[in-house]
């Protein structure tokens, strides 16, 4: 029987904190970059291995191949087999994404478990401190907690034992890990549906409009200030806080994957400037993080008409939308476009099905969908 490896507290939910390291001295921190360096090697020479060979599940590798990695880069057995973990996990993204290159590790980090490091309490100017061991370099590296990581530790999250180590323009830095049970999903409550748009990064089918100053701040912020995009972060985050989520067990959501593919040359260069900025997958990831620690369900569901689609009477045509507006040529029905994408989005969330094609006949007099 070959092993498999296999992940502790399979199911929780976890979450990072980065912290650069600012109080360890000179040498200390360019002996971890050194072998930061070389672990980076270790890595790519792993993935052409298991690229090649078509080594792509999740088995332990095999003895031959650690000692080979032992041999060649001079590090203990132990570390070879966490970077042949690490390896294995890039190439099985890679395949699960369909790619046919050779996927190549440019970034220095390392995934390190309690094998090589210990998080310990400090006894001194610091509150906390790492000691590695088992092949990385045998340093102690002080560090305090952070605003955020105590936000975590706030919240009954658990500091797990592993952590990741790199290093880049900024510095050194550690990647905490904090880890919870995930909650039950909610079984009584409400469907929405959530449109994500661009003028308005969010609107719901009960009418909450979030972020919808967040396209004239982009525009005023402009594309060269080197910080812009960790500042559109913040500020995505800080308006997702906006969003009420009681009594929701259900969420309609698009499916925006892929979402510019073929556009090139289509939009205008101005737009193409916004469209930079237009973090659909940050947007997409926080609120599913946000779903996932209140036990809301997330259904994703194809975009497809769901802008030119009158929610009432169910008539599809391009010119019932003009910008901002929603104007159904059928019926007569106005709304705010967006808002009425949002309510398209629950119909298909109540129906449980996939795209506008499938979904049942509306009746008029009411608004809803028979089955």
């Amino acid at each position: 029987m070959k092993k498999k490896y296999k992940r502790t507290r399979s199911g929780w939910m976890r979450r990072t904190s980065r912290i650069y390291i600012r109080g360890a001295n000179k040498s200390k921190i360019e002996e971890l970059i050194k072998f930061l360096n070389l672990y980076q090697n270790i890595i790519n020479y792993l993935l052409v291995r298991f690229w090649s060979s078509h080594d792509r599940d999740e088995n332990f590798p095999t003895n031959g191949l650690i000692k080979s990695i032992q041999q060649r880069f001079g590090i203990t057995a132990r570390l070879a087999q966490c970077a042949a973990k690490q390896a294995k996990e890039i190439v099985r993204s890679q395949n699960e994404k369909n790619e046919r290159t050779m996927p190549r590790f440019v970034s220095h980090i390392a995934n390190l478990d309690s094998r090589f490091v210990t998080i310990e309490v400090f006894i001194g100017h610091f509150e906390m401190c790492l000691k590695f061991a088992s092949g990385v370099p045998k340093i102690v590296i002080p560090f305090n907690w952070t605003k955020h990581t105590n936000k975590f530790r706030d919240d009954g999250w658990e500091l797990a034992k592993s952590i990741r180590l790199g290093y880049n323009k900024k510095g050194l830095f550690i990647d905490l890990i904090f880890e919870k049970e995930s909650p039950a999903m909610r079984e009584e409550g409400e469907t929405i549906g959530i449109d994500s748009g661009f003028n308005t990064m969010l609107v719901t089918s009960d009418e909450q409009f979030i972020g919808d100053g967040l396209k004239e701040t982009i525009k005023r912020g402009g594309k060269r200030r080197k910080t812009w995009h960790h500042f559109v972060k913040t500020e995505v985050n800080r308006h997702l806080k906006d969003l009420n989520l009681d009594n929701i067990k259900l969420i309609s959501l698009e499916n925006l994957k892929n979402v510019k593919k073929g556009k090139r040359g289509k939009f205008s260069r101005n737009t193409n400037r916004l469209l930079s900025f237009w973090l659909y997958a940050r947007v997409n990831e926080r609120l599913t993080q946000l779903c996932e620690e209140q036990g809301i369900r997330i259904d994703r569901k194809n975009p497809w008409k769901t802008s030119q689609r009158c929610s009432v009477c169910g008539n599809i045509d391009r010119r019932n939308r003009k910008g901002e507006k929603f104007l159904c040529l059928e019926c007569g029905h106005a709304t705010n476009a967006d808002y009425n994408a949002s309510k398209n989005l629950k119909a298909l969330g109540l129906a449980g099905v996939y795209s506008l094609r499938s979904l049942p006949t509306i009746n008029v007099e009411n608004g809803e969908f028979s089955i």
